[in-house]
């Protein structure tokens, strides 16, 4: 089932209370025992599995309930009971039943059987709890904290430096709007999903929330004064409504708006995503049911409906199981599961499927692909994890060509200690400090840098680092502070030059100062519209407060750009001009123009806001391209160039400046282009692998032929001579040899940061021709460049080679003879001096 919203116990099945002994329920088939399980994530998937035997017990009845017989809404409530265990949360299947005009069900009745309930300890509850408990707010720091920017506490492949929480993604199929990706959290914390304990799809999005109320006719639940909104990376986040409005944390920026019936009951939610300007909207019962983008709908969720569809070993499913997910073009993705409610597959538009295997943990162990290749997925080996077995911990994957690619460790308390991919590549080590508020990171190249946080609204950051960590992490600041609402404010780089940023209460950037009080200073200005989070006007400033540049937009009620002008501050004709889509434009300034699709027509538009036309800058020409769309769908011979394969709303043609007209003449069922004639006639022919890799491509009648790894990384390359190209790749999956049609071959040798450290080039006999050797320091900066005679061709390893901020600033050729380069504090190159006699 999926889990959908929490409400408040009406009427329960009170049994006495059971202690917690420390069963592993994953090795028994549902109902699974009352007992400890060891996640949260692991109590919520047998909850989930005890669910159609709750219902039975309660009901007497197995099969599905129809309508207007019954309404059964079903999910998992978690409690804390005080008074039993403040550190124990109770799991129970929850059965809500409508029932009107059949007594004893003439209301709506709330029935928590408890009689199958589950249970976790909180993790902060245990003995020896992390550091961190209590200082961050673990679930909304859980997923990739993609949308924290700089000195986010990502590193490695990658783990949460604060709570220890490693983090995977996997794109199984991606096709424009349409896509399937899985992620994966190590910490405790994470819910539960269909795809794996600790495992979550990009659909598992939800509304959860008690509600003191449901309608007895309509079955919808009266509105909340909580909301946690739980987001597919594993992350939650919690709103609360304040004098009727719907209020995050004061770093979140997403807008939670409520839409209610005359009688106060809950019809549907709307969640504006900021990062992505998407609206997801969900039902009264907090189910995802669509994603727009302010135009029109991009994808559309349907669900089992507790009649119709059976699982893979052909027992009904219950309701509320994702079944489909389509695109606004009519491509499909259909999810099918067993009869533990684990999904075992997913069928692509083509027809392709991607199967699932689980353990009898219900671990996430197999991922099989359409081509027949397998991805495999190890946990808990007690080589990588000290923190005991049966606790759901990635410890490394196998890749399609059955080799070990990525390896995890972890502490005894469950949070990771390292990453590192095939044989020691990218080696990332963490260690925790005992206050929870630093930990310090080994590199793979053996630099150290110990990285300390702050969490003002409960989302951590890294305030500070200890040293300069180079290419092989993300931190380009030494330290950050934050606002009020948990936004940058002042940070400094490793030379000391400072940013400073101003954010408004929305979280979107009004103010830059780059290189404050310095004579390099830069000043970036923002205005937004607040509703759509796009930016009207930005002007940049000199160190003197002169403006050097203005950008101006404006945008349809959809957001899409109508129109942007570059204005010439020098120009005082430009200077007073206000952009916009229509008119003439002053000389001094440039503008780009652009119309959509504002209703379906029969004509030109079978979606809303497709792109019509795109008008350039120039005033002596017309400069406009013109996009047309097909209107109507067919689906004959897919996959065959040139064969009446298309949706309605495929790019159809492009029409240049000049008239030259290029037309996609055909798609393949995922949406893959198989053919496209140019504006001379001459055809391009594209065909596919299974997984949607370019297998061929014929031009004219010119064929190039590709061939991959079991991984995808490009293994030959054939020309349309029948010359072939080979590449080579070590266990990490980076590219070690290049080999041609005679044999002879390019070798690298790489370090443990991925930097080449050797390049020799043999004939087919394996006789060396050419060698070049390169060295690094820890930062990974380049160090020494030496020939194959063994002669310094460049040298930058004295100590003061490189700035705090990794800039080149001495080096010495073959002759010895040096080299200077200096920056402003915009880290800009603004000197060099050659022939420098200074020393090292």
């Amino acid at each position: 089932m999926s889990r959908i919203s929490a409400f408040m116990l009406k009427l329960c099945i009170v049994l006495c209370a059971v202690s917690c002994a420390s069963v592993q329920a994953q090795t028994i088939t549902p109902p699974y025992p009352f007992t400890n399980y060891p996640s949260r994530a692991v109590a919520l998937h047998a909850c989930e599995a005890n669910m159609p035997s709750a219902i039975e017990y309660f009901t007497g009845k197995s099969g599905p309930f129809q309508p207007p017989d019954y309404v059964i809404r079903t999910y998992c409530e978690e409690r804390i009971d005080p008074l039993e265990n403040p550190n124990l949360v109770d799991v129970s299947p929850t059965v809500v039943i409508v029932a009107p005009g059949n007594p004893p069900y003439s209301q709506t009745s709330y029935v928590s059987m408890r009689a199958f309930d589950v249970s976790y300890l909180l993790p902060c509850s245990v003995a020896n709890p992390p550091a961190s408990c209590g200082k961050y707010n673990p679930p909304k720091n859980l997923g990739c904290s993609c949308t924290q920017g700089a000195n986010k506490p990502m590193d490695g492949d990658p783990v949460n430096l604060v709570i220890g929480n490693t983090y995977a993604e996997q794109d199984d199929f991606t096709q424009g709007d349409l896509a399937l990706s899985r992620y994966y959290n190590s910490d405790p914390n994470v819910r539960g999903g269909h795809s794996g304990v600790q495992w979550l799809t990009n659909y598992d999005r939800s509304l959860s929330f008690n509600s003191s109320g449901i309608d007895a006719l309509s079955g919808r639940p009266s509105s909340p004064t909580k909301v946690t909104v739980q987001r597919q990376n594993g992350q939650e986040l919690t709103f609360n409504k304040v004098n009727g409005v719907w209020q995050g944390d004061a770093d979140v920026s997403n807008v939670l708006t409520e839409t209610d019936d005359s009688s106060g009951y809950v019809l549907s939610w709307t969640l504006f995503i900021s990062a992505t300007r998407q609206y997801e909207t969900y039902s009264p019962m907090g189910s995802l049911l669509s994603v727009s983008d302010g135009t029109h709908t991009l994808l559309t969720l349907t669900y089992t409906d507790g009649t119709t569809q059976q699982s893979s070993t052909g027992t009904a499913l219950p309701g509320g199981l994702l079944w489909k997910v389509t695109d606004a073009k009519g491509r499909s993705l259909t999810f099918g599961y067993d009869s533990q409610l684990n999904l075992v597959s997913v069928t692509e538009p083509d027809g392709g499927v991607l199967g699932y295997g689980y353990d009898a943990s219900n671990n996430l162990t197999s991922v099989t692909f359409p081509d027949g290749k397998q991805r495999q997925y190890l946990y808990d080996e007690s080589a990588y994890s000290a923190a005991g077995s049966n606790q759901g911990k990635l410890t490394g994957t196998i890749d399609e060509g059955s080799t070990r690619y990525n390896t995890f460790g972890y502490q005894a308390d469950g949070r990771a200690i390292s990453t590192q991919e095939g044989n020691g590549a990218g080696l990332l080590t963490i260690s925790y400090a005992s206050s929870g508020t630093a930990s310090t990171v080994t590199y793979p190249l053996g630099q150290q840098a110990t990285a300390t946080f702050i969490a003002p609204q409960g989302t951590a950051i890294i305030s500070n680092m200890s040293a300069h960590c180079g290419a092989q992490c993300d931190q380009q600041y030494q330290s950050q502070t934050l606002d009020a609402n948990g936004y940058p404010a002042v940070a400094t780089d490793f030379n000391g030059n400072v940013t400073k940023t101003t954010y408004d209460v929305h979280g979107l950037l009004n103010q830059q100062i780059d290189a404050s009080g310095t004579t390099s200073q830069r000043t970036t200005n923002t205005t937004w519209n607040t509703t759509l989070r796009v930016p009207l006007t930005r002007t940049v400033l000199d160190a003197n407060g002169n403006t050097v540049s203005n950008s101006q937009w404006v945008y349809n009620s959809g957001g899409q750009t109508l129109a942007r002008c570059e204005i010439d501050p020098s120009n005082s004709a430009a200077t007073g001009y206000t952009c916009s889509n229509t008119g003439t434009v002053p000389a001094g300034v440039r503008r780009w123009t652009y119309t959509y699709c504002a209703a379906v027509d029969t004509t030109q538009c079978p979606i809303v806001g497709l792109m019509l036309t795109a008008t350039g800058p120039r005033t002596d020409t017309t400069q406009t391209t013109t996009y047309s769309y097909y209107l109507t769908s067919s689906a004959t011979s897919c996959g065959t160039p040139g064969a009446a394969c298309y949706q309605a709303g495929d790019l159809h043609t492009i029409t240049d400046p000049a008239g030259h007209v290029t037309t996609i003449a055909s798609y393949d069922a995922d949406g893959r282009v198989t053919r496209l004639t140019d504006a001379n006639g001459l055809n391009t022919d594209t065909t596919y692998t299974p997984r949607g890799w370019v297998a061929s491509r014929n031009v004219g009648g010119a064929t190039a032929k590709f061939t991959y790894t079991a991984y995808g990384a490009v293994q030959t390359v054939t020309d349309p001579d029948s010359v072939t190209t080979t590449y080579g790749y070590d266990a990490a999956h980076r590219l070690v040899k290049i080999t041609d049609a005679q044999g002879n071959y390019l070798q690298y040798a790489l370090d443990n940061a991925g930097n080449k450290t050797a390049e020799q080039v043999y004939d087919s006999t394996g006789t060396l021709h050419k060698s070049l050797s390169r060295t690094f320091n820890p930062l990974g900066q380049l160090t020494k460049v030496m020939d194959g005679l063994s002669h310094t061709v460049f040298d930058a390893s004295a100590s003061n080679s490189y700035d705090a901020n990794g800039n080149l600033v001495q080096s010495a050729d073959g002759l010895g003879i040096q080299r200077q380069q200096g920056y402003d504090a915009l880290n800009r190159l603004v000197q060099t001096l050659d022939n420098y006699n200074g020393t090292n």
